[in-house]
């Protein structure tokens, strides 16, 4: 199948114009997916950086205050009062310090005081003896316990030994401390408007967040070790998610985003992307469509053109304005219509000639044959009669091509004459129909007319007219088999009288009636051969029709007959 060249040519414009576009969109949203992507992977990196900086300040600070504070104590043995105004001052001197206690290296608490309630009774006091705590500090090291979530919040364990003048062990001091500053230092996390970040313990524990309205306390499953990776959150909303252990401390940080806020901008500026896209794909496509048409518009015309030129009409140049070779080939082009048009008319010219100066001599002809068969010159044997009659038939068949080319001649000159006035078509039918009569007579072929019962005037001359009906008529009957049925009947349709000239002859195949008004043309088959004709009558049938501002067509089927039929203006 062929594909049409302005399909080809609206392609390429599309291959060529708008392919790297629709390529370079699509590259520009992936990398701007990728780079965000990156962006977020940054940005929440650096701040759980930051925090996991800040916490580890924060606890270390802790761990070395305490364990400053016992550091230098030098006496050999501390008595009970002492003991308790030490730890007084622990709890003075530490406000994250919620309880602090002696142990004595048997493991029991000598003493415990706690912010709240004060120093403890004895009956209070509880035993160590087999907590890690107590245990490391004993062997001289000292014990900072991971982050846990207490009823009080996050809350650190530490334990250090305590020595006497000659760095002997001789107690241990144990304190609990809050982490009420690592809530602060969350809450001074910024992800957006909306984004949070939130520590878990060792065993995936809330233990504080950047939002207090969040329930801390709760079990969370940890998040997967990839950067800003994208997850359905504990709160039950998607997320940009990123995780990052606090050391030994035992936490993890993790920070998280809503996608809704963390892809906002980035979906902005993608749907604003997409748009300026769709807006310059919209552009090129008009501009595709316009190039096409402005570049197969002049093909048209040309294929036109030819189209005119095989018809025979060579008074229709293309006028091709683009500035281009194609407008050279449309000068060329009309250059060779006028070229044509030259022949055309000496050929037209030469016919005209040619078939008026024969019209004397065949004429003559005629006059002479009459006189001899009518015995002017004497008499004529029968053969000799025969003989003549032969001549004048064929000068008879002579006459009607001579009138036949000068009628054609005529009309290609713009010679024929029409003189268009309201007519009546049953007079013009009624005439053909008696000058008809004997041939149809001849073959037994039935002539019927069956007229409207109101017939409206037509616009026609009534001369050609009647030439019309002849010509359709006798074809008819010349191409119909013996005692068969010519009919004509009309049809009113929209300020039109519709005229059918009806046989049931041999019919017309669907090829032949392509070129069935064409000069010269004749319906060449074995039904038909025997039948003359110059092949110039429909032709002729045709241009008076048209002149007269009406139309003509045929409808047949091989075998079963055929209708022409010509329509005229209504007065």
């Amino acid at each position: 199948m062929r594909i049409r060249l302005q399909n080809k040519i609206f392609l390429t414009l599309i291959l060529v114009g708008l392919g790297p576009l629709v390529f370079l969109g699509v590259l520009s949203v992936y990398s701007l997916n990728l780079f965000h992507q990156a962006d977020l992977e940054t940005i929440e990196n650096n701040l759980l950086n930051q925090k996991g900086v800040e916490v580890t300040e924060l606890l270390t600070r802790i761990e070395e205050t305490f364990l400053l504070q016992v550091a230098f104590e030098q006496v050999a043995d501390i008595e009970l009062s002492q003991q308790i105004f030490l730890l007084e001052q622990f709890l003075k001197d530490l406000p994250a310090l919620d309880e602090v206690a002696f142990i004595s290296l048997s493991g029991r608490q000598t003493s415990a005081v706690d912010r709240e309630f004060g120093l403890l009774p004895d009956a209070e006091l509880q035993d160590y003896g087999q907590i890690e705590q107590f245990q490391t500090a004993r062997s001289g090291r000292n014990f900072v316990s991971p982050v846990h979530f207490t009823l009080a919040g996050p809350a650190i364990t530490l334990a250090t030994p305590v020595r006497n003048r000659n760095g002997t062990v001789i107690a241990v001091l144990s304190g609990k401390m809050n982490l009420k500053d690592l809530g602060r230092i969350l809450r001074a996390s910024y992800l957006g408007q909306s984004g949070y970040v939130y520590a878990l313990d060792t065993s995936g524990v809330l233990v504080g967040h950047s939002q207090p309205d969040r329930i801390s306390g709760v079990g969370l499953d940890r998040p997967g070790r990839a950067i800003a990776a994208r997850y359905q959150s504990f709160w039950g909303e998607p997320v940009v998610g990123s995780r990052k252990p606090v050391g030994r401390l035992g936490l993890t940080l993790v920070a998280e985003w809503p996608v809704s806020e963390a892809d906002s901008v980035v979906s902005t500026v993608r749907d604003q992307l997409l748009m300026f896209s769709g807006i310059i794909f919209f552009i090129a496509l008009v501009a595709s469509v316009f190039l096409t048409f402005r570049i197969v518009r002049p093909i048209r015309m040309l294929a036109r053109g030819t189209a005119l030129v095989a018809e025979g009409k060579f008074d229709q140049p293309v006028n091709i304005k683009t500035g281009d070779e194609i407008e050279g080939l449309g000068a060329a082009f009309n250059d060779m219509l006028a070229g044509l048009k030259r022949l055309e008319e000496l050929k037209e010219e030469f016919v005209f000639i040619a078939a008026h100066e024969l019209r004397t001599p065949v004429t003559a002809i005629k006059g002479y044959l009459s006189m001899v068969m009518d015995g002017d010159a004497g008499p004529v044997s029968p053969e000799a009669r025969e003989m003549i009659g032969q001549v004048i038939a064929a000068n008879k068949r002579l006459t009607q091509l001579v009138e036949d080319l000068l009628q054609v001649a005529r009309s290609e000159a713009g010679r024929l004459q029409i003189e268009v006035a309201a007519v009546e078509v049953s007079g013009p039918v009624a005439e053909v129909f008696r000058e008809l009569a004997p041939l149809a007579a001849e073959k037994q072929i039935s002539l019927v007319y069956e007229p409207e019962a109101q017939m409206p005037k037509i616009m026609a001359d009534s001369q050609r007219l009647r030439e019309v009906l002849v010509n359709l008529v006798g074809n008819a009957i010349k191409y119909t088999p013996s005692a068969g049925t010519v009919t004509i009947t009309h049809t009113l349709a929209a300020h039109e009288l519709v005229t059918h000239v009806s046989d049931t002859g041999f019919g017309i195949s669907a090829e032949a009636q392509k070129r069935l008004f064409e000069k010269f043309y004749r319906v060449a088959t074995k039904a038909t051969a025997g039948i003359t004709g110059t092949g110039l009558g429909l032709f002729i049938v045709k241009q008076i029709v048209e002149k007269m501002n009406g139309r003509i067509w045929v409808e047949s089927e091989e075998g079963r007959g055929s209708t022409f039929s010509f329509s005229l203006k209504i007065v």
